[in-house]
């Protein structure tokens, strides 16, 4: 067989080793082990219509064969590096079995593909090497009057990635697969797409249509500009465990987007950003406009508020941007209307429908929250926790999802303690903050205070949030606590932790744990 111009690698050895007490010392070597092309990688994944090279480097064997199945052919060379298509170098007739030393074979099938190797030696060989992270070690079996070494190579062929989607409105699969194909989409509604490739195992996708990208491989895109347009998916495989490839799919049809039929109104919740901007959205696009702040009206705990600005969002041009002449706070009560007679108007030449007291909800200034959805192992028992407390996730209790924190105590004492070190929050210096938790407080529990602290690796309490106001809160029911102290932090980091205790007895459960700035109306 002629030389084939490959990178070589050595990826497991071998050594000999003698049996019986009786055995006398052969007048040649004999050990086992091999070479491959995938360098130090003993998880063989390669694309389809590419090869690997194998060397049995065993000494003393008696023979050798390698062993193919079907797709897969042996290759005569010489290849260059540039070489992408290896079919001419294909031996033929072609064979499924040789005795060379060195092979490189040609993989023409997807999935699992099988390469073995069977050597016979005179004197035993016991072949040692590693395998991932774990030594591989397998003695060779005595056939008749020699050893045998009997190796099967697993290679994980990938086939070339062939995209194949499903498009859906209302839940109805629709044609796209035809030139003629025109989808009609009513502006401000949706379509599905749906990645339905069987073949080539992609694991990453990008949908682009009219403009709008998604990233699942079940996507729902919104059609919110009139007018003609196109689309295509790409699907791909990336990844260092992984052969790379990728096929992108122009869609045949055409989707048409056309003025929609429902009204043109309020859609999702009203929210203020944390730069005080309010957010409101519609269920479709705004043209340009200005000066219609007169046909708003704001309320703020009871009261009207002079509006700034109302104009349209730079990124989203469903959405309305409002600005008040004075600030607002955490705890406002703020409610927007809308009149009739705007020149407001969608892209598609709706009016937008009238509203009334929409609720806004407002910017919760949070530096973190912990629902405990996550499991336990963030919480840990202090250092100064009592033998007689015990301290867990629970699903007894809970006030969002199904978790909680339950604190145990069997006995009054210092200390029922806990803290979570593990997920830190960031504070900068000036930042002005408080604790603020949900607590149950179970029958017959009796506790004069929680005491939480502001700590910080690797494990000091910088100040303590004492509060009495779980000795008076009603018991089997939750009570949102938050404790009156705040405080101005005087440093700066991203280090800091949970660390929260108390003396007392009985059974507590905390929820919704959180760090916010101090957002007060003055």
């Amino acid at each position: 067989m002629k030389k084939i111009i490959i990178l070589m690698a050595f990826v497991l050895t071998a050594v000999f080793v003698g049996c019986e007490d009786d055995y006398e010392t052969p007048n040649s070597f004999s050990d086992v082990g091999w070479y491959t092309s995938a360098l130090r990688d003993t998880d063989f994944k390669l694309n389809i219509n590419n090869f690997m090279s194998f060397s049995d480097l065993s000494q003393g064997a008696i023979d050798h064969t390698w062993t193919i199945g079907d797709g897969s052919f042996f290759l005569e060379g010489p290849i260059e590096r540039t070489d992408s298509i290896f079919e001419n170098f294909i031996i033929e007739p072609a064979l499924f079995e040789s005795s060379d030393p060195t092979v490189h074979i040609l993989f023409k099938q997807s999935g699992l593909n099988t390469v073995n190797l069977y050597n016979t030696f005179k004197d035993s060989v016991t072949f040692k090497g590693v395998s991932g992270q774990e030594e591989v070690v397998f003695p060779s079996k005595k056939v008749g009057d020699k050893w045998v070494i009997d190796t099967t190579f697993v290679v994980d062929v990938y086939d070339t990635i062939v995209p194949t989607i499903i498009v859906k409105q209302n839940g109805a699969v629709i044609s796209h697969e035809n030139e003629s194909d025109v989808i009609f989409v009513e502006a401000g509604d949706n379509l599905e797409f749906i990645d339905a490739t069987a073949i080539g195992r992609p694991n990453t996708r990008l949908w682009n249509v009219g403009g709008s990208t998604a990233t699942d491989s079940v996507s729902t895109i919104v059609f919110k500009k009139l007018g003609t347009w196109k689309g295509s998916f790409t699907a791909s495989r990336t990844g260092e465990d992984v052969p790379g490839d990728y096929e992108k799919y122009n869609i045949p049809a055409t989707f048409e987007v056309i003025p929609s039929s429902k009204p043109f109104e309020l859609y999702g919740n009203v929210m203020e950003l944390e730069n005080q901007t309010i957010h409101i959205p519609f269920n479709g696009e705004f043209v340009d406009f200005t000066a219609q702040e007169s046909f708003f009206t704001v309320m703020v705990n009871g009261a009207e508020f002079a509006i700034a600005t109302v104009t349209l969002n730079e990124d989203d041009a469903t959405i309305l941007d409002l600005k008040l002449q004075d600030p607002i706070y955490r705890e406002d009560v703020i409610t927007i209307s809308l009149a009739d007679g705007s020149d407001l108007e969608s892209t598609d030449t709706r009016k937008p429908v009238a509203f009334t007291d929409a609720p806004v909800s407002m910017f919760q200034h949070e530096l973190i929250t912990f629902d405990f959805e996550t499991g336990g192992s963030n919480w840990t028992a202090h250092v100064a926790n009592k033998p007689s407390t015990s301290i867990y996730i629970s699903e007894e209790q809970a006030v969002s999802g199904t978790k909680s924190l339950k604190v145990e105590s069997t006995e009054a004492g210092n200390w029922s303690a806990f803290e979570n070190p593990i997920d830190q929050y960031s504070l900068r210096t000036g930042q002005v903050i408080q604790y603020e938790m949900k607590v149950y407080k179970a029958s017959g529990a009796a506790l004069n205070f929680l005491a939480p602290w502001v700590s910080q690796l690797p494990g000091t309490t910088i100040t303590q949030f004492w509060d009495n106001q779980i000795k008076a809160v009603p018991f089997d029911t939750w009570t949102t606590i938050r404790f009156n102290k705040k405080w101005t932090s005087n440093k700066t980091g991203d280090d800091f932790f949970v660390y929260i205790r108390h003396n007392g007895v009985g059974t507590l459960y905390f929820d919704d744990l959180r760090i916010i700035e101090v957002d007060d109306r003055p």
